[in-house]
């Protein structure tokens, strides 16, 4: 009978498997809330923008890391510069239509950066009584 060790997760995969079933929980709490569905699409619009944000920079960033990682420090800097205009453009988008709600969408841009917090605080937590064990 053959063990195999699970492969640990990686912090950013972990999180983005959470961040889904956090936002549509979100979303149906919003749309109880409100009973509004444009509520419901400002935060989907937020929170859709921050995770295809956030794959590519993890894509970029693993990809460059095995590649070549002298390029990692200029990459960084220009994916902020882009994040920032990208989440700039979202919100003056939300801002300026009459059906959408920019708090909304901030909260859906917000999302993902609260549950990568709580998942780091979560594993880490975690991964501390691992090592108490393995004592």
């Amino acid at each position: 009978m053959e063990v195999r060790k699970l492969k640990k997760s990686n912090i950013v995969e972990l999180t983005f498997l959470i961040c889904w079933p956090v936002a549509i929980v979100a979303s149906l709490a919003i749309y109880l809330i409100t009973n509004n569905g444009d509520f419901v699409v400002s935060y989907i619009l937020g929170i859709a923008s921050m995770l295809l944000m956030q794959s590519l920079n993890y894509r970029m960033m693993k990809d460059l890391y095995k590649n070549n990682p002298s390029k990692i420090k200029g990459r960084t800097i220009l994916m902020y510069i882009v994040r920032f205009v990208f989440f700039g453009i979202i919100l003056y988008v939300s801002q300026d239509s009459e059906k959408w709600n920019v708090f909304y969408t901030l909260g859906g841009l917000l999302t993902y950066p609260i549950t990568i917090f709580v998942v780091t605080l979560i594993k880490a937590r975690k991964d501390k009584g691992d090592d108490e064990d393995e004592l």
